[in-house]
């Protein structure tokens, strides 16, 4: 130590490399990635009668409403079922008998979608 200044490691600030290649700004990795887009088949069963079979053999038929990253809703006799994709073993769509099933069941998901979430019915 003799005949200069001893400086320890931590008050040395960070040496950043600037202008890298490989680097890219935020604002252009965020403009590359395409929002609510899983890579999957959701938009396939969007609309659609299918029997989900769960990972406890449980099977569950409904109509699907919404999809999302991890969650399917699905409207199952007028309720609001929501199932976690990672719990779902297959999905099978299913050919309704008449048109008039799917009406009811889509009419049923408005009334149930109303603001009135699992609360008392007035």
């Amino acid at each position: 130590m003799a005949g200069g200044v001893n400086t320890p490691r931590w008050d040395k600030g960070p040496q950043h490399r600037q202008g890298q290649p490989n680097q890219q700004s935020r604002q252009q990795r965020t403009q590359q990635r395409r929002p609510n887009d899983y890579g999957g088949f959701d938009g396939s069963i969007l609309g659609t009668n299918c029997m989900f079979k769960l990972a406890n053999g449980e099977i569950v038929q409904g109509l699907v409403v919404a999809a999302s990253r991890y969650w399917y809703m699905l409207n199952v006799d007028g309720q609001v079922v929501i199932v976690n994709k990672g719990y779902v073993v297959t999905i099978t769509p299913v050919q309704s008998q008449n048109n008039n099933q799917q009406n009811r069941i889509a009419d049923a998901l408005v009334g149930a979608m109303g603001g009135n979430y699992g609360g008392k019915k007035q």
